[in-house]
């Protein structure tokens, strides 16, 4: 192919459309000159044989800057004449000459458009829709990393380049527009680049055969701009549609009137009720009012000054007035050299959330008030499910906590039938859930429900239960709503836990901690129950007091961990003789109360009292020792002995002394009017006797066996009543006893005594005066100081005072060697009373400072007045003489009343006697008078001794 040029182009060019022409022509020749603008011949082309004698023409054309001449030799066949022939095809190749100026043109312009591409600096490419590259300039070889040769006509050999081709390809080939492709590729350097495609489509008519595009490098600072540019664009997207009320505004003033408003966002408008026209240039102060929350609007004033970030809950108003909860963050933001311009502010509508908040809180506080006021549990539970019914309509609840044997159901208001969800299996369906999501309840053939359960926690982490919701459809509860439950069921378990505490201090309140019975509290509030019951019912109810013999005793020999075993075994045995409605509980020390519910007859009693104590006969095992023990109980029964708890507690403790005097066993509290005054009319005397001075010694002789001289008195306590005439002993002293009046009235015994062996002694030197100590008195500790008082303000050496007491009283006392030791210390003489009939262990009496036993009056009445004795009765004396002697202490027999005692007891050289055969008891003044009478020896069997 020829080079093309317009200024000079070759004559040869146009021979075909000459010689196509001539064709026809017989004989023809033809020549063809070109000349330039210059007028310069260029080219000349020739065709035909020149004949002589043919005809010729020469017409001349141009085109342009070229022109020419073409000379034609022929004769046309048709006749046309030769000069029409020679226009003709002038004019056909001046219009080929304009077809070929115009490809000329063309040619100029593709090369010198392509010398543009290949020097331009932006990357240009062309694909086919074939995806073979077509065009692919210098700038495209730098900028997509691949040369030429390497891609003209053929796919680009980059996976991702080709991708990126393959979409805008697509988008064209649909008639869509192309979208800018984004193209990271890692450069020859290591180092990542990205890439920039864009593109249109080439056509050919309305088909379109290709694509060409250009293709760059995003610098940096161009990313950065368009990360920026998206995320302002995002930002605003979002700012757009958000819930929550966007404002921004300047960074100052901070004080004065405030930072102006810069922006605010369409959830702002609807919310406040303001127009952005309306806000653009305030401040945001134009959302506060009256309840505006100060504390709330200094912390923000203070973050502000700060430059700091805050956040806050505080009512706003809107437009109209009307107040709204927000919850209000704000924080600066700062350009890119650290300074501040702006603040942004974001607030969201909490008032439904704050006013849920109240109600709730109304609701709790009110459940909480209910266990405050001990309201029972029930009932309280009752009330939390009452208020999640009204905050989930349409939902049934409940309560389910984890008891033994079986779930403990509370159900909700709404519950007026049996669902499926109240079955056992579902309850422990629920109780096992544990978690938010919904739990199908029930079977195929029923009703299917779903529950959402809250976890009720105790104390510990201890699961109680759950709280539960329940409906027909499994929806899973949201956010908020799922709190609220979880709240509900975090309320239920303090409830809960509250009222266990309850009942634990309770119990711990009511009940003994070492047997686990009632105490006396508990007691005494079921017997007043009990007392109702009985009256209401035309019954009785026995009352009683139980005390366990020598019980001390096995405290001092076994340890105390023995006799608290001992104590639980014998409130385990005697809770099974126990019947259904009867009671038990423990006093304290080893003391029992006992209540025996619907009695009829007498014989009721007294077989129940049998029962109880064939119970106690059979020996306990406690530590490895076999334990027996004895118990002394009295009894009182309602109506006949009294009509208040209180009373019949009062009886059943004289009861119980009486029959601990007897050796133990049962008495029981009979208000016999030939007996006396009651219990409650004794006591309310014997605490005015001491003071209204009612109270009379009498006092009994004892003498002194080998000599026949009076050895001493013992003091006896009366109560001359001034009603009630003289009170026998063994109606006052165990009230004196139980109420602890015994120490005062025994301290003003000891006092007179003192007073008046000082008076007799003026006659009778060296007179010994014998007083009974009570068991309260010797665990006084301010007894010694009490006797050494005495023993001063009396002038009475101390070895003039004996002080009796009793075995039993030795063996239970607390610290008994100890206070002996100190009343030895002191000076005053011991003596054991009633030998033989409490603990006749005789280990005692080694270890105890003792000076004298005084053998009890029983074992001396057993010594017949007339016939022969029983050889066992006189050896028992006679031993109990013979031991004393050998541990160097002194005899006293008492009770003698015949001749025969006597003369037993002198002939087995007993120490001292006293009795009705030698001297009845009598007052002072007797006393005196038969002092004052010089009386008789013993030899003289008495002659002379008082007589009442």
């Amino acid at each position: 192919m020829m080079p093309l040029s317009f200024d000079a182009p070759p004559a040869e060019l146009f021979a075909p459309t000459v010689r196509a022409y001539c064709a026809a022509l017989p004989n023809h020749h033809v020549v063809l000159v070109l000349r330039d603008r210059q007028g310069t011949r260029t080219s000349t082309w020739e065709a035909g044989r020149r004949l002589s004698g043919v005809p010729s023409a020469t017409v001349p054309f141009g085109r342009e800057h070229v022109s020419g001449t073409v000379t034609l030799s022929a004769q046309p066949a048709d006749g046309t004449p030769l000069a029409v022939v020679a226009q003709g095809l002038a004019e056909l190749l001046e219009r080929e000459l304009g077809w070929y100026a115009h490809q000329a043109e063309l040619m100029a312009s593709h090369q010198q458009l392509s010398a543009m591409l290949q020097a331009a600096p932006l990357a240009v490419y062309s694909v086919t829709l074939g995806g073979l590259i077509r065009h692919w300039n210098k700038a495209a070889e730098r900028t997509l990393g691949y040369p030429q040769a390497d891609v003209l006509g053929r796919e680009v050999p980059d996976p991702q380049l080709g991708a990126a081709l393959l979409s805008l390809r697509r988008h064209l080939d649909a008639g869509q527009p192309a979208p800018v492709q984004h193209v990271e590729q890692v450069g020859k350097d290591g180092q990542a680049r990205l890439l920039e495609l864009s593109a249109a489509p080439y056509r050919q008519g309305d088909e379109v055969l290709g694509l060409v595009g250009v293709a760059r490098e995003v610098t940096a600072d161009e990313q950065r701009l368009r990360h920026a540019e998206q995320q302002r664009s995002l930002l605003e997207s979002v700012l757009a549609f958000a819930n929550d009320s966007v404002l921004i505004t300047e960074a100052e003033p901070i004080d004065g009137t405030g930072p102006r408003i810069l922006y605010a966002n369409e959830a702002f408008t609807r919310t406040t009720g303001y127009t952005l026209e309306e806000i653009l240039g305030r401040t945001p102060r134009l959302l506060q009012g009256p309840r505006s929350d100060r504390k709330a609007l200094d912390r923000i004033r203070a973050a502000l000054k700060a430059w700091q970030p805050v956040e806050v809950e505080v009512i706003n108003y809107r437009k109209d007035g009307t107040p709204f909860w927000v919850e209000l963050s704000i924080a600066p933001v700062a350009d890119e050299h650290g300074w501040y311009t702006h603040w942004i502010s974001i607030q969201r509508d909490v008032t439904e959330r704050k006013t849920s908040e109240v109600h709730q809180e109304r609701e709790r506080n009110a459940v909480l008030e209910l266990a405050a006021r001990n309201v029972p549990l029930a009932e309280v539970l009752v009330r939390l499910i009452a208020s999640l019914e009204r905050a989930f309509p349409g939902h049934e609840v409940a309560i389910i906590l984890a008891e033994a044997p079986q779930p403990l159901l509370y159900p909700g208001t709404r519950q007026h039938h049996a669902p499926a969800w109240a079955q056992p299996a579902a309850l422990q369906a629920l109780l096992r859930s544990g978690s938010a999501s919904p739990v199908a309840l029930g079977s195929a053939d029923t009703p299917q429900w779903w529950g959402v359960t809250g976890t009720i926690q105790g104390s510990q982490e201890r699961q109680r239960g759950v709280i539960a919701l329940l409906s027909t459809t499994g929806v899973r509860l949201g956010a908020e709503d799922q709190a609220r439950v979880e709240a509900a069921a975090q309320l239920a378990g303090l409830v809960i836990d509250r009222y266990d505490a309850q009942r634990s201090l309770e119990r711990q309140a009511l009940h003994d901690s070492l047997t686990g019975l009632p105490n006396r509290l508990h007691f005494g509030q079921e017997l007043e129950r009990r007392i109702e019951q009985a009256r209401q019912g035309h019954t009785q109810v026995a009352v009683g007091l139980m005390d366990l013999d020598r019980f001390k005793l096995i405290n001092d020999t076994l340890g105390h961990s023995a006799g608290d075993l001992l104590l639980q075994q014998v409130a385990a045995r005697v809770h099974q003789t126990l019947r259904p409605g009867d009671g038990l509980a423990r006093m304290g020390g080893d003391e029992f109360l006992l209540a025996f519910t619907g009695l009829t007859h007498p014989g009721q009693l007294e077989h129940l009292a049998d029962r109880l104590i064939s119970s106690l006969e059979q020996p306990f095992h406690v530590n490895e020792h076999e334990v027996f023990v004895r118990p002394s109980v009295g009894f009182s029964v309602f109506p006949d002995a009294g009509l208040t708890s209180e009373t019949l507690l009062q009886q059943a403790d004289a009861a119980m002394y009486r029959a601990k005097r007897r050796g133990g066993g049962v008495s029981v509290y009979t208000p016999d009017p030939s007996r006396g005054p009651s219990v409650v009319t004794l006591e309310s005397a014997l605490n005015r006797a001491l003071e209204r001075e009612e109270f009379i010694l009498h006092y009994q002789p004892q003498f002194d066996v080998p000599s026949g001289r009076l050895r001493g008195m013992e003091a006896l306590l009366r109560w001359q009543h001034p009603e009630l005439g003289l009170v026998p002993p063994s109606d006052f002293i165990p009230l004196a006893e139980v109420t602890g009046l015994i120490v005062p009235i025994g301290r003003w015994v000891i006092g007179e005594a003192a007073r008046q062996a000082v008076a007799w002694s003026r006659r009778s030197p060296g007179l010994t005066m014998a007083v009974n100590l009570s068991a309260r008195q010797f665990e006084q500790p301010d007894l010694i100081g009490d006797l050494r008082n005495i023993l001063q303000a009396s002038g009475l050496p101390a070895a003039q005072l004996e002080l009796e007491l009793t075995e039993t009283m030795l063996m239970q006392a607390v610290e008994a060697t100890g206070t002996l030791e100190r009343l030895k210390d002191l000076g005053v003489r011991l003596a054991v009373d009633d030998f033989g009939t409490g603990y006749s262990n005789l280990a005692y009496l080694k270890h105890f400072p003792i000076d004298t036993l005084k053998i009890d009056q029983s074992f001396i009445q057993s010594l017949a007045g007339a016939g022969p004795n029983d050889p066992r009765d006189e050896a028992l004396i006679s031993a109990v003489i013979q031991l004393g002697h050998a541990l160097n202490l002194k005899v006293l027999a008492e009770g003698v009343e015949q001749p025969a005692q006597l003369a037993f007891l002198e002939a087995q050289q007993c120490d001292q006697v006293q009795g009705y055969l030698l001297g009845r008891p009598a007052p002072a003044g007797s006393i005196s008078a038969w002092l004052a009478a010089e009386p008789s020896r013993l030899a003289d069997g008495g002659r002379g001794t008082p007589h009442p």
